[in-house]
This record gives C-alpha cells, structure tokens and sequence, in this order.
C-alpha cells in the first residue's frame, strides 16, 4: 500500500479555509446533495445523529472514567496548563492506548514528528480501498503554536477517527453505515468549504467527541475555536452550540442546512470579525 493512496482528514479543517469569502465557510446544499448520506445536514440522516449524539455520550463518559482510573495520569490531566510543552506532549501515548482500549478497537499506527507530514499540524490517514487500522500523526512543530489543548484535543479527534474508520467497515449497522458513506466521499471531496468538511459525519462527530472529553475533564472550561463548527462544540452548560437535533424541530421555513448557515453567522463573525 502506497502513502499516495491514502487521505489525510485533517488539513481541511485547520488550515485550509483560511479565506474569509462567505461561500468557502457555509455549507454547500449542491455539494451536499451529491452524496447526502455523508452529511450531518442531511435530513434523511436524522436518525443517525440521533443514535450518533447517544453513542458518543457514552463513549466520551467512559472514556473519561477510564483516565481517571490512572490517577497518576489524571492528576497531570487536571494540572494540563500547568505542565511544559513538552511534559504535555509526553502524555499523549498513554492517553492514546487508554482511548484504544475504551474503544475496544485494534490501534492505529501513533506517529509524533515533524517529518511525516512537516506541513501539518495532524492527520488521521486512511485508504478505503484497503481498509486497516488507520494511522493518527501529530505534528509537535505545528502544535506548539496552537492554543494550550490542541495536542490533547487533537489526539482524541484522530484517534476517534480510527474508532469510526474500523466500525465502517466492520459493521453493517446505522452509525457504520454513515461512516462509511463519509469516509468514501472525503477520500474523492473536492470544492468543500468549511462547513462542507466539517458537517460530513466522521468529522462533525469526531470533533464533537473530542470537544466533549475535554468538556468533562475541564468541568465545562475548554474553549476551542478551531475545534469544528458550533454543531460539534460545547458551551459552558455542555449543550451544543449549534444542536442539529433541535434545528431539525423548530418550526422554521428552509432546510436544515439552511438553517443551519443562518445559525453560523456567529463563527463566521468570530473567525472574521472584520467582516
């Protein structure tokens, strides 16, 4: 298997829509209708994000109750801002093998350097034509000049996507199903925007995960901007800013994909506040 034949999740949502054009941020319902089982705007999908949203509550609960059985790690989990750069980053492998046993998954391959991918902060590489384990890379380099948790937030997300990656193609079920039709869209995605890449259901829930570990370990205190759109982030009460469940059900003309623009003018504003 041939590193060019695999595709890397990762770069599109950190640092390719650095443009603030209306149309490389909202979310495309042309694009979208392509393949809409791949989509968390989708409304066909809504029994999806229903069982998804249960699942990854689950998960993110257990997960948490799993590090906090190391208490020597956990202890250095809560003092997180406290610790150097580099006692962070030395966590990581033994937050990454707790999430793999928690997931009851095989591992992926874990590689931290700056020389896989020297241009990227993270990925999560994989090949739907020969589906396997996955690899998850982060990049210290690039880390580094990132807010405080983005090696720990970041290692959740791609690890979490190696659990998604393995049950698509293991399971015939509802959530597998729709990881499935995601992964196989972004390995072939072209023309996406922000939101694009970001509502395909591997990623909006990935991030969602992620976001609500670090929301239970921080007791509500973890703010990430980067981190998803308001559909995969936490306020301070650990709802959802933008809850497509609740988007679905309000009386309102449009589809939810366009409810869901109206919604995002927020982080539009936030991540381009001079527009």
């Amino acid at each position: 298997m041939k590193l060019t034949h695999l595709f890397s999740s990762a770069c599109l949502a950190l640092s390719c829509f650095v443009y603030a054009e209306p149309a490389k941020f909202y979310a495309n319902e042309a694009l979208q209708k392509q393949t809409p089982t791949a989509y968390a705007l989708s409304e066909s999908n809504i029994p999806w994000l229903e069982q998804a949203h249960k699942q990854r509550q689950l998960d993110a609960e257990k997960l948490v109750n799993a590090l906090k059985q190391n208490k020597a790690l956990y202890k250095k989990l809560m003092n997180w801002e406290a610790l150097s750069f580099e006692q962070r980053m030395a966590l990581l492998p033994e937050v990454f093998a707790i999430e793999i046993k928690s997931f009851a998954i095989t591992a992926p391959t874990l590689v931290i350097n700056n020389t896989l991918y020297p241009q990227r902060a993270v990925n999560f590489v994989f090949d739907v034509r020969y589906p396997g384990a996955g690899l998850v890379y982060l990049n210290p380099d690039k880390l580094k000049e990132m807010e405080v948790y983005a090696p720990l937030a970041f290692l959740l997300h791609e690890t979490r996507h190696a659990y998604q990656f393995q049950l698509a193609f293991k399971e015939q079920n509802l959530l597998a199903k729709g990881y499935l039709s995601a992964f196989k869209t972004q390995s072939n995605l072209s023309g996406a925007s922000f939101s694009d890449f970001l509502t395909l259901l591997n990623e909006y829930e990935a991030f969602q995960f992620g976001n609500q570990v670090l929301e239970l370990l921080t007791d509500g205190k973890f703010e990430s901007a980067m981190m998803g759109t308001f559909a995969s982030q936490f306020n301070e009460h650990n709802h959802l800013k933008i809850d497509l469940l609740e988007l679905a059900k309000e009386p309102q003309k449009g589809s939810l994909l366009e409810r869901f623009n109206a919604a995002m003018k927020e982080q539009y504003q936030l991540r381009y506040p001079e527009k």
